[in-house]
């Protein structure tokens, strides 16, 4: 049973979010006017220019940078990343597609997840991605908004937000403790560092919880911090605190369940990594990843190498078959994890 307390969820309103920006330029001297100007790079007029990141959401340093998220109206943009340090300070300009992301953002309330048939590496960081332009959007400033996306950005400031977030956490960290266990006996430093992101990912889950949207993984300290949760943050320095894997991961899986409840009903899903290939030799089949490293396991039979067939599924408490785990402890393979039931969201 989940231990994490619920809070309503706070945005930020916009002259708080005023004040905090014009903060950080004031210190750098420089104008909101600088900044509205990085938001035309040539690639269509802004429908919608938001000021996001660490900074808006409360958390940003002397040392931070400025988000800069424009959306425009351009079929043939997807995705353009740019880095501008015209002003003497770093702004992170990303450039999307409009109906891109407003595509992508619409599926998070609406499709139920995690669903088994359609958890692949891409599939997750699609959703990774998605949340975290998502959540930056709804914390940030809108610089520019053009009609109908004035609405559009408001409807991103919605209750389904945390409850997405909260989700999406709570899977990941089943997801990493899973790959802690099964990691420990043969690579106990790989497995102790996916134990502390597993800890890291349901403290996530329990801000979120707590009204604390902001997606970066690294700020879960300061989450904690704005929600007085003391207990949270004692087991973030427990968990940082350096010790022997073999005694460190078992306690981060206790946390992980004391936390975010236990992994059932999920199931584990293994799928083809990026990158791996599989040849069959004889009674055996030659695993390898970008033709760098191989490894040999006596099986055939394996879903060809450019499928996104599942490899292997169990129970979250099951381990896989001693060779099949060899591919994942040498990263030959993917781990997700995902209901059983795709019509029944975890």
């Amino acid at each position: 049973m989940e231990t994490t307390p619920v809070g309503a969820v706070a945005f930020p309103e916009p002259d708080v979010l005023d004040e905090r920006l014009g903060a950080f330029l004031d210190m750098r001297g420089m104008s909101k006017d600088a900044v509205l100007k990085e938001a035309d790079q040539g690639m269509g007029t802004p429908a919608l220019a938001v000021a996001a990141g660490s900074v808006l959401a409360g958390f940003g340093n002397i040392r931070s940078d400025l988000d800069l998220l424009v959306l425009v109206e351009n079929e043939n943009l997807i995705r353009f990343p740019i880095q501008s340090h015209e002003h003497g300070t770093l702004i992170d300009v990303s450039i999307r597609r409009a109906s891109t992301v407003k595509a992508s953002t619409a599926e998070l309330p609406t499709v139920p997840w995690p669903r088994f048939a359609t958890v692949t590496e891409d599939a997750w960081n699609h959703r990774r991605r998605a949340l975290n332009t998502a959540s930056r959007l709804a914390l940030g400033l809108p610089l520019v908004v053009t009609s109908p996306w004035g609405d559009w950005h408001a409807g991103l400031r919605g209750p389904w937000l945390r409850e997405a977030v909260r989700q999406w956490w709570t899977v990941e960290a089943h997801r990493l403790a899973l790959a802690a266990g099964w990691l420990l006996g043969a690579k106990p430093l790989a497995a102790g560092i996916r134990a502390r992101e597993a800890v890291g990912a349901a403290l996530n889950a329990r801000a979120a919880a707590g009204g604390e949207l902001y997606f970066a993984a690294k700020w879960v300290g300061e989450k904690l911090k704005v929600l007085g949760d003391a207990e949270g943050l004692a087991l973030l320095r427990e968990t940082l605190t350096p010790a022997d894997p073999r005694e460190r991961v078992p306690r981060c899986l206790d946390i992980v369940e004391q936390l975010v409840g236990g992994a059932a009903p999920l199931h584990a899903v293994l799928r083809w990594a990026t990158g791996a290939g599989a040849m069959e030799l004889d009674d055996r089949t030659v695993v390898d990843r970008w033709q760098l490293r191989a490894l040999e396991v006596r099986r055939r039979g394996l879903p060809p190498d450019d499928s996104e067939a599942v490899i292997w599924s169990g129970p979250a408490g099951t381990v896989p078959p001693e060779d099949l785990l060899s591919l994942f402890t040498h990263n030959m393979v993917w781990l997700g994890v995902a209901h059983p039931d795709p019509e029944v969201p975890a």
